[in-house]
């Protein structure tokens, strides 16, 4: 079928016309129209006039598409390689990195203080009470201090109260406060310490030395969330953390009547165990360099490091005072001596008689040496250790650096080859 006007412009014919035979006079080009076999475009004279020009703009806006494709391309490589860089970025983040020789303030990445940290890092984001037991000079206050540091109030205060070292008579005024004229000395009102913790952390150190009557106020403001000052006919609200620490062990307290056994389950809700000196191996002699450089630096000494003898010695030391001990016994050999390297004969450290019963325990009564195979010495070393831990086979491999593990599997391998010898349970 063939379409043709002088007012149109363009008709595009989407079905295939059948082929015909030109009839006498009929030429196939003619000037009204163009008649093609195949879909075709019958244009009139004006209309290629509009083709030519449809061309120069087809192809201005083929050279345009193609920029535009360019372009579309080149963004989508930039956008798949930045997807690659923060893939590769989360993919680095993901793995596991060492954590550094210490957390917070302490010092040491045994297993025991590995253990610890951990420990910290998961109690820390909780509004619970936390017990924490030590021995004296162990770093129960470094740990309250990481806690509250690693805790959602870091940016409100940190209150630490030594309830041993008040009087009686005043700590529940320096606890609570009081109003002016509420004892004879109260020239004026005073708010409490634990008022000055709202929205922080309340640290109560050596919380079993608190008397019995102040232990039942305390129970009380740890059950409201409200202090009375002394005094006063009017509480106050406080929200704070409570963390609390002691030496002693609560339960013998609890069991002698000298701590209240309601305030006790009250503040014993996560229990933190901080692991004296003597069962962190190494980390000894890491306190030891550390409190050595800041030492000689302020008493203006040339110590530098220690010698083998006294990194010996240090490890061998029981340090009853724990890290306290320690800091004291350097201090003390740093001010009465100078010299790049600190010895054994500086330190003037009072023999362990712990560590010599040990030691001698194995050493034969003649003096001769007595050859034994390897296995033999490690099953004793390994043994008495976990002899001195009461038993606890955790404990003892911290104080080794080993796993408990690999205890329970040399356990096993010697009784497999040595049955007749068994080993202590």
């Amino acid at each position: 079928m063939i379409i043709s006007h002088k007012s149109l412009t363009s008709i595009w014919v989407l079905d295939k016309p059948p082929r015909r035979t030109l009839n006498a006079g009929e030429s196939r080009l003619s000037g009204e129209a163009v008649t093609r076999s195949s879909p075709t475009i019958i244009l009139s004279q004006p209309a290629r006039t509009k083709r030519r020009q449809c061309r120069k703009t087809s192809s201005k806006g083929t050279t345009l598409m193609t920029a535009l494709k360019a372009h579309q391309a080149a963004s989508s490589a930039t956008a798949l390689n930045l997807a690659d860089d923060i893939s590769t970025t989360s993919r680095v983040r993901e793995l596991p990195v060492k954590r550094p020789r210490g957390f917070g303030e302490f010092i040491g990445d045994s297993s025991a203080m590995q253990t610890l940290y951990r420990t910290l890092i998961q109690v820390a984001h909780s509004d619970a009470p936390i017990f924490i037991t030590g021995e004296s000079g162990s770093g129960k206050e470094l740990c309250a201090t990481a806690i509250h540091r690693h805790s959602p109030v870091r940016d409100g205060p940190f209150i630490a109260v030594n309830c041993a070292a008040i009087p009686a008579e005043l700590l529940e005024s320096q606890l609570f406060g009081h109003v002016r004229g509420a004892f004879t000395g109260a020239v004026s009102a005073q708010q409490g310490l634990a008022v000055a913790a709202d929205g922080g952390t309340l640290f109560l150190d050596e919380i079993a030395e608190l008397p019995l009557p102040l232990q039942s106020k305390l129970l009380r403001f740890l059950q409201t969330g409200q202090v009375m000052p002394v005094g006063a006919t009017r509480t106050v609200e406080v929200n704070c953390r409570i963390v609390c620490a002691t030496h002693q062990n609560p339960r013998v307290l609890v069991d002698t009547h000298r701590f209240r056994e309601d305030l006790f389950y009250r503040l014993h809700v996560i229990p933190l165990k901080v692991p004296p000196l003597r069962e962190r191996g190494q980390d000894i002699l890491e306190i030891a360099t550390g409190l050595l450089g800041r030492m000689a630096g302020h008493e203006g000494k040339r110590f530098t490091r220690l010698s083998a003898c006294a990194e010996r010695q240090l490890l061998a030391h029981d340090w009853p005072g724990n890290v306290r001990e320690l800091e004291n016994t350097l201090r003390r050999a740093i001010i009465l001596n100078d010299g790049e390297v600190l010895t054994a004969d500086m330190l003037d450290l009072p023999s362990s008689t712990a560590h010599r019963t040990s030691v001698s325990h194995n050493a034969p009564e003649d003096g001769e040496t007595t050859l034994r195979p390897l296995w033999m010495v490690e099953r004793e070393a390994i043994e008495s250790v976990i002899s001195a831990c009461d038993g606890s086979i955790p404990r003892a491999a911290a104080i080794l650096e080993i796993a408990p593990s690999t205890i329970y599997r040399k356990r096993l391998s010697w009784l497999a080859m040595h049955p007749d010898e068994p080993t202590s349970h």
